[in-house]
């Protein structure tokens, strides 16, 4: 076979404000090689030696600058997706209600601003991903296949 697909761990957090709801998202800087200024939320593949709630402890330090235990973060969907680069991702989903400190963009190199979205109604500029994550989430699914777009239209899965 000469399609090779590499799959990933991938942990991603709903930092969501307890007082309307609404969850932070990141806009990656135009320059961005996978979503191009577009909005996402907090997250990135797991490190050698990472189980998943550390990880997403380890994206919210480094992406935002909020320290929260592992043990704060609450489980609330995996994901399986499938980019149209042959990549499969296995992500692990956390929401977090509560934490100390004020979010603030610690890798502005990466990310151009902090945007709080309602994740009932993510605006179009999500990146496709981000879009069907909090879809899921707010129909209160676990478990969700997300295609991208360009396959999910017909294209080759693979």
């Amino acid at each position: 076979m000469s399609d090779v697909h590499r799959s990933i761990a991938h942990v991603m957090v709903l930092l969501q404000r307890p007082s309307d709801g609404r969850v932070l998202t990141v806009r990656h800087q135009p320059h961005s090689w996978h979503s191009p200024g577009l909005l996402t939320v907090v997250g990135g593949r797991l490190e050698a030696g990472e189980f998943f709630d550390e990880g997403a402890a380890r994206e919210l330090a480094e992406e935002v600058g909020i320290r929260i235990t592992p043990n704060r973060l609450e489980f609330c969907q995996l994901a399986h997706l499938h980019a149209s680069d042959g990549e499969r991702v296995v992500g692990a989903v956390f929401l977090a209600r509560s934490w100390e400190g004020e979010p603030y963009n610690r890798e502005p190199r990466t990310h151009s601003e902090l945007v709080w979205i309602d994740p009932t109604s993510p605006p179009e500029d999500c990146h496709p991903f981000t879009h069907e994550i909090l879809r899921h989430f707010t129909a209160g699914h676990r478990y969700a296949n997300v295609v991208a777009p360009e396959l999910a239209a017909g294209g080759k899965a693979g």
